[in-house]
């Protein structure tokens, strides 16, 4: 991401809840100095700043998440901590939009099984998709690059999506087969004669 992306995308999803993080700080960390708080503000972004966007799913959050991570850090460092500081932080426990655990193994799941079907699609089929979806050109682009027609494109992308659907469908229903114990097991099975 270029710079004035990154300026924009703090702007838009971090910047906005900068007075409101302040008036929580000034009303629940009060041993923090106006200076101090600057700084920290100022440290929050600047490491903000740093992180890959894409794995931020809630500005806000991670805004006072980092913020929570620098008075720790602060906390560490200094040699004399107000005890007030130290329960302080705790109270800063933000409830996060980020995705858990087991929804982030999912969504990689998720992904690598469209990579499979993806790469599994006849070659200028896969490569229409992949320019169109992953690179995000549009059909005039996707034709320019291929040497092919936009309604090329566009048949090759209608094909794609309809394989992707189909095998997607099939492998929700292989995966609720294999959680139904119950399926394909007759009456011996059961013991009933």
């Amino acid at each position: 991401m270029d710079d004035p992306a990154r300026y924009r995308w703090i702007a838009e999803h971090v910047l906005r809840y900068e007075s409101e993080l302040r008036g929580w700080l000034k009303r629940h960390v009060r041993a923090l100095t106006d200076s101090d708080a600057d700084d920290l503000v100022q440290e929050a972004l600047a490491r903000i700043w740093a992180v890959d966007f894409s794995t931020i799913r809630n500005g806000r959050a991670y805004f006072y998440s980092t913020v929570r991570h620098l008075l720790a850090e602060y906390a560490r460092r200094s040699r004399i901590v107000p005890i007030e500081l130290l329960g302080e932080i705790d109270s800063l426990n933000i409830i996060s939009d980020e995705p858990g655990v087991e929804r982030r193994v999912g969504a990689r799941q998720e992904l690598d099984q469209l990579r499979a079907i993806v790469a599994a699609l006849p070659g200028q089929c896969r490569r229409v998709f992949e320019l169109r979806k992953f690179e995000g050109l549009s059909h005039k682009e996707v034709a320019q690059r291929m040497g092919i027609s936009e309604k090329t494109v566009e048949n090759h992308l209608t094909r794609a999506l309809a394989r992707i659907g189909e095998a997607l469908a099939t492998n929700a229903g292989s995966q609720a087969e294999r959680k139904d114990p119950a399926r394909g097991l007759d009456d011996a099975d059961y013991g009933n004669d």
